[in-house]
């Protein structure tokens, strides 16, 4: 698994934990912004943005 998919699914898990302990979605993605300063998720275009370089991320199966 590519370094940067491994960023993907720890900002994800760390999201959906931030979530479930009843931060709001923005929260979340505020906090995490401290955390993953080059990680960005657009989420009307579902791409992941780290350190300048788009990633399309396709669900596993």
């Amino acid at each position: 698994m590519s370094e940067e998919r491994l960023m993907i699914k720890s900002y994800d898990m760390d999201f959906w934990q931030l979530v479930d302990h009843g931060k709001s979605y923005r929260k979340a993605r505020r906090i995490l912004k401290k955390k993953y300063p080059n990680v960005y998720y657009d989420t009307q275009k579902d791409i992941w943005t780290i350190n300048g370089k788009v990633h399309h991320v396709e669900e596993d199966k």
